[in-house]
This record gives C-alpha cells, sequence and structure tokens, in this order.
C-alpha cells in the first residue's frame, strides 16, 4: 500500500529526435501517475520537466513559451519568475535547438542532479547517488541510430541500474514520443504498480512497437485499414439475434466493409 509522503523521488529525461523533429519523454517516481503530471511536450519545438513537490501549472506554461519560439534558458527564467514557490521545484527545458536549461530550488534536501548531452536533459532529485542522470544521458546519446522511444527508455533502464532512487520502490512510470500531425507517436504509462514500474514499462513498449504503425494509419487513412472477419461476422450475429437489424443495418450492406481472416 502506497504511504501520504508528501515528496517522491523522481528521475527523468526529455530528449529530441534531429532527424525527425520529435521530442520525448521518459519518467519515473515512487508515487502514482507521474505521466501526466510532470512532463510536457510540443513537436517541432521542445519538451519540459517540473518535478518534486510537482505543481503542473509550471510545465504548461513552459511548453506555452517553448512552444512560441523561446530558447531553454529563457523559458526557465519565465517559468520561475511566475511562481513565489519556486524553491521547491525542479524544472527543466529542452528548446527547438536541442539546447537545455535547469533549475534546481534551494529547499531540495536530498542528492539532485541533472545532466545535459546532445540532444537531452536527464534530471532526478531524491537519488541514490549523483551518477544517475549522468548515466541516463550516456545511454540516450549511445544509442542514437535506436527510435526515439527505446533511446529514451534506454536511459531510464540504465538511471534504476544506476541506482536510482534512495528509498522505496517505483510506483509509476511513463514514455512518450510526438509525433506529425498533431498525433503521439508513443505515449505509454503505468500509473499504479507495486514495485516494478519501469519493468512494467518496458514490457508495454515491447509490445507497443508493432502496434504503433498500425494504430497511426488507424487515425490518418482508416479507409485502408481492414476489418477483422470474425469481429464482423460476430458483430452481425449479435445484431440478428437482438432484433437490431432496422437500427443496424450491417448485413445488409456488407459491401461497404473490408474484411481480412
Amino acid at each position: 500500500m502506497l504511504t501520504n509522503r508528501s515528496t517522491r523521488v523522481t528521475f527523468s529525461i526529455i530528449g529530441r529526435c534531429e532527424r525527425t523533429g520529435a521530442f520525448g519523454a521518459a519518467i519515473t517516481t515512487s508515487d502514482l501517475a507521474v505521466g501526466a503530471r510532470c512532463v510536457r511536450l510540443a513537436h517541432g519545438k521542445g519538451a519540459m520537466l517540473s518535478q518534486h513537490r510537482t505543481d503542473s501549472r509550471l510545465g504548461d506554461l513552459g511548453i506555452s513559451l517553448l512552444a512560441a519560439g523561446k530558447r531553454a534558458d529563457e523559458t526557465v527564467s519565465e517559468v520561475c519568475n511566475s511562481t513565489n514557490d519556486i524553491e521547491w521545484r525542479q524544472v527543466g527545458a529542452l528548446d527547438a535547438t536541442g539546447q537545455a536549461s535547469v533549475y534546481h530550488g534551494r529547499r531540495m534536501y536530498s542528492i539532485f542532479t541533472h545532466s545535459i548531452d546532445k540532444d537531452c536533459l536527464a534530471l532526478g532529485n531524491i537519488l541514490a547517488n549523483d551518477q544517475v542522470t549522468r548515466k541516463m544521458a550516456d545511454a540516450f546519446t549511445a544509442n542514437s541510430d535506436l527510435p526515439l522511444g527505446e533511446r529514451l527508455m534506454r536511459a531510464l533502464e540504465a538511471g534504476r541500474d544506476a541506482g536510482g532512487e534512495i528509498q522505496g520502490p517505483l510506483r509509476s512510470a511513463g514514455v512518450r514520443v510526438t509525433g506529425e500531425h498533431g498525433i503521439d507517436a508513443m505515449d505509454l504509462r503505468v500509473d499504479m504498480s507495486e514495485q516494478t514500474a519501469i519493468e512494467d514499462l518496458r514490457k508495454l513498449v515491447d509490445a507497443y512497437a508493432d502496434r504503433a504503425e498500425n494504430l497511426r494509419e488507424v487515425a490518418l487513412a482508416p479507409d485502408g485499414i481492414p476489418i477483422k472477419r470474425g469481429l464482423f461476422e460476430a458483430s452481425i450475429q449479435r445484431i440478428e439475434e437482438l432484433g437490431l437489424q432496422d437500427r443496424f443495418p450491417t448485413a445488409r450492406n456488407r459491401d461497404n466493409w473490408t474484411l481480412r481472416d
């Protein structure tokens, strides 16, 4: 069962794919639902992290500034000036050119670090040691030939393997990558795990790899996706069993759909 601690360890990484313009993030913590609270991304424009006693509004402000063309350092400065509680926060930005900027609040009491490398920023607090984010950035840059989501996932795993948090199991994790046409290439989250959030997320990432392109086609070109024959026929049967043929005339109009076995 989760305890009610006011501050949770978080380590994360934001990264940019120079080739596609995609931005992405991977993050984990010992609290619930971290993926929804701490990460903000804009395709081709930038990425924003807001963590440690998180105020998600700081991420919202930061990504709006990056989307408007602000540099990372300008963005972090404006975000810091927007709140009286900034000393409790840890924020980081990666801009459209791949430049990064960070602020660590002075009321943070734990081991906290950041590591900046080519097209990435790793950020962490309440860490087991001061090498966690360095190992994350190293893993990201070492796999530059892989898709951005996989690079981010490997960086998160490297942070775990380098020691990760100082206390308690990881309860949630997430990985997200932007895509063209306003459709994310990936947005996967483990919002509540007993103690293996990163391992659970890895299973999702591996399973999603075979489905990602199909799901994108469903959104962009639905007419080109055949319907599974078994599902189609089962639907017709259920419609007939319930006497709903006039309301759902699928059987009479079956030529309107392309089927696959």
